[in-house]
C-alpha cells in the first residue's frame, strides 16, 4: 500500500469573511491511499485558527511512519507517536478505517457501528458581507430552510435585520469568538427579537467559559459550542456553558472520536452538530457518516467551491444525498 498526498487549489464562489479572517480560495489536500482494494481518498482541509497550514502539513505528512499500519491498533498507535494536526490526522485515520471496512466486507458506517446514512438538510452559510449585497445573496437560496449567518460585533446586528427583510427561514447566528465584551453581546442578543433564530454558535471565545456559563442561564436561544470543542470534550464543563456541540471532523482528527463525542453528548443530554470546514465533497462524504445521529447538519462546505471536482455528495433542494460510486 502507498500513500501519496496532492495540493488542491480551490477557488470560492464568495469572499469567505469570518469575524477573524477571510479569503477567496482554500488550499486543501487530497491523500490517496493505493491499495489492493482500490484507492481510497480522503481530504485535509488545514485551518489557521488552530495553527494548521499547508506548508506544515506537508512536513508532518512526510515524516509520518506508516509501515507498520496493518489493523485498528496499529493504525491509532501510529497516529499517536508523535502530535499531528487534527486535519491531517483525520485524513490518515480515515483512509485506513475505510481500508478496513473494506477488507471486512462492510461498508464504513457498518464498521464503525453508525446508524445508517441518510439524506439530509443542510443549512447554508452566509460570510459576512456588505449589506447592499445580501438581498442578491439570498436571492438564489430559498431552497434551503436554514442559514447560518456569519456575524461580527460591529455589523452582525445590520446585517440580521436586512436579513430578515428577505426570508423568515431559520438562522443559525455563528459569531466565531467575535465578542470580548458580554454586555456587547447581551445587547446584540436583544436586537435579535422577533426574528426566527435557531441557535446562536460561539458568540464569545472559547477561553471565557465563565461568560458562557451566565449566558446559558440568560440566553432564550440554543447555545452552541465550536471553537470550545475539539478533539476531546469535558462535557462536566461543557453542559455548563452550551446547550450544544459542534463537531467537524477536521477538528477532532478522527472518526472514532467524533463518534464518540456525538455519543457522549447525547448521553449527556446535550444536541448535536455535524458540521465542516470549506472542504470538497470527499471530505464532506465522511461527515454524512454521522447524518443519522445530529441534531444538525451544517456540511455545506463543498457548495461554496467553485467548480468542485470530486461529486461525492449532490446536494439538490436543500438536500444532501452521497453519490453512489
Amino acid at each position: 500500500m502507498k500513500l501519496s498526498l496532492e495540493k488542491r487549489h480551490l477557488d470560492l464562489k464568495v469572499n469567505w469573511k469570518l469575524s477573524r479572517n477571510q479569503t477567496t480560495f482554500k488550499e486543501n489536500f487530497i491523500l490517496t491511499l493505493k491499495s489492493p482494494l482500490g484507492d481510497l481518498l480522503s481530504e485535509v482541509a488545514p485551518n489557521i485558527r488552530y495553527g494548521e497550514t499547508p506548508q506544515k502539513i506537508e512536513e508532518q505528512f512526510q515524516s509520518w511512519p506508516y509501515e507498520n499500519v496493518n489493523d485498528l491498533k496499529s493504525l491509532q498507535e501510529t497516529l499517536d507517536i508523535k502530535p499531528l494536526f487534527h486535519s491531517l490526522r483525520f485524513a490518515l485515520e480515515s483512509v485506513f478505517l475505510k481500508y478496513f471496512a473494506l477488507h471486512e466486507k462492510k461498508s464504513l458506517s457498518d464498521f464503525l457501528g453508525l446508524p445508517p446514512i441518510k439524506v439530509v438538510e443542510t443549512s447554508f452559510s452566509m460570510p459576512i458581507i456588505p449589506i447592499a449585497e445580501i438581498k442578491d445573496y439570498l436571492a438564489p437560496l430559498s431552497r434551503f430552510k436554514s442559514l447560518k449567518i456569519k456575524v461580527n460585533a460591529e455589523t452582525g446586528m445590520e446585517m440580521l435585520q436586512e436579513i430578515k427583510k428577505y426570508t423568515d427561514v431559520k438562522l443559525r447566528v455563528d459569531g466565531n469568538e467575535a465578542w470580548s465584551d458580554f454586555d456587547a453581546f447581551m445587547g446584540f442578543q436583544e436586537s435579535l427579537h422577533g426574528m426566527n433564530i435557531e441557535l446562536i454558535e460561539q458568540p464569545f471565545p472559547s477561553s471565557m467559559t465563565d461568560e458562557y456559563k451566565e449566558l446559558k442561564k440568560k440566553t432564550p436561544y440554543v447555545l452552541l459550542a465550536d471553537e470550545s470543542i475539539e478533539d476531546v470534550g469535558d462535557f462536566s464543563e461543557l453542559s455548563k456553558q452550551f446547550h450544544a456541540i459542534n463537531v467537524k471532523l477536521m477538528k477532532t482528527g478522527s472518526l472514532l472520536k467524533a463518534r464518540d463525542l456525538l455519543f457522549e453528548a447525547k448521553k449527556q443530554g446535550m444536541k448535536s452538530m455535524i458540521g465542516c470546514m470549506i472542504e470538497t465533497s470527499v471530505g464532506i462524504s465522511y461527515g454524512m457518516l454521522f447524518s443519522g445521529m445530529a441534531d444538525y447538519i451544517d456540511l455545506d462546505g463543498f457548495l461554496l467551491v467553485k467548480d468542485e471536482p470530486f461529486n461525492y455528495v449532490t446536494e439538490s433542494d436543500g438536500l444532501l444525498r452521497i453519490t453512489p460510486k
